[in-house]
């Protein structure tokens, strides 16, 4: 046991002051730290743990087949799609049609979906059914004790728990996206055209005069770096998770808060970055 140390009366103050300020900097850091050596890892992962990544490909896009409980991110994304895709339509048609340019509602998709709805949408789906599960299965892992184990085996619990997860989630999180974004596109063209009551010929003559391959790849990069950085986060805090069943509840919730605050954030630093300068979007030729 180590003796506490004595802290003047008039300077405790001060103290819970600087320890309240820096333990967020210290956290961030330490989070940092993990974030580098999980990255640092990659080629250890493809030369000796090829098949623990190829087993959580699997289980991150499919899962048990199920939508909700035990099932993978597949069945989420594309209900989230659907959704996203019809509440732009509905708002956007309602809203525009005030005006009377209610076929404008295309510019409203080939936009909103692509550059912000669409990435924000796949990846919370992720972090709500992979990312959770990540928190979940580590900090068990911890709580048991078998990421000491696995240490005790010279196997290094960061390159087999982590990286492994967070590759899998970068290769699966792609066509997910991509379908989920089609998914989108198709549910608000559907949903206009029921709204309107007429041909879609305008709707689709200003989705695709705005739509751009450009946008798409801008979108699918925003959302590999939001799912690797959710992913990140939610490994982190399993990782690192203690208190026992308890402690593992807790974690789970801390990161998926901070998730979403990453994502949010940084969504709005690559927006700034992407298309501040050069929005990309023409009405004319």
């Amino acid at each position: 046991m180590t003796a506490s140390a004595y802290v003047p009366t008039l300077a405790r103050p001060i103290l819970g002051a600087y320890r309240a300020t820096a333990a967020p900097i210290m956290r961030l850091g330490h989070m940092l730290v993990f974030f580098v050596r999980a990255v640092l890892a990659v080629p250890s992962v493809l030369r000796q743990y090829r098949t623990e990544f190829v087993r959580l490909l699997s289980n991150i896009a499919w899962g048990n087949g199920s939508i909700v409980v035990g099932g993978g991110t597949a069945g989420v994304a594309v209900v989230l799609g659907f959704t996203a895709g019809a509440l732009v339509a509905v708002e956007g048609y309602n809203f525009l049609n005030l005006l009377g340019l209610g076929p404008a509602t295309g510019i409203i998709s080939s936009l909103v979906n692509t550059r912000e709805l669409a990435p924000i949408m796949a990846s919370l789906a992720f972090a709500m059914q992979a990312g959770c599960r990540f928190t979940a299965q580590l900090g068990a892992m911890r709580i048991a004790e078998e990421i000491d184990a696995l240490e005790s085996l010279a196997i290094r619990p960061i390159p087999f728990l982590v990286t492994t997860r967070l590759m899998a989630s970068v290769i699966a999180v792609i066509p997910l996206y991509i379908a989920c974004l089609a998914v989108t596109y198709l549910t608000c063209q559907v949903v206009a055209g029921v709204i309107s009551g007429g041909s879609i010929g305008p709707y689709l003559h200003y989705f695709t005069m705005m739509l751009s391959a450009k946008d798409i790849a801008y979108s699918v990069l925003k959302c590999v770096v939001f799912v690797w950085l959710s992913s990140t986060v939610q490994c982190y805090y399993g990782f690192y998770a203690a208190g026992g069943p308890e402690g593992v509840g807790v974690a789970a919730g801390h990161a998926m808060r901070a998730s979403i605050t990453v994502v949010i954030m940084v969504n709005m630093l690559l927006t700034m970055a992407l298309w501040s300068i050069d929005a990309g979007a023409r009405f004319g030729g």
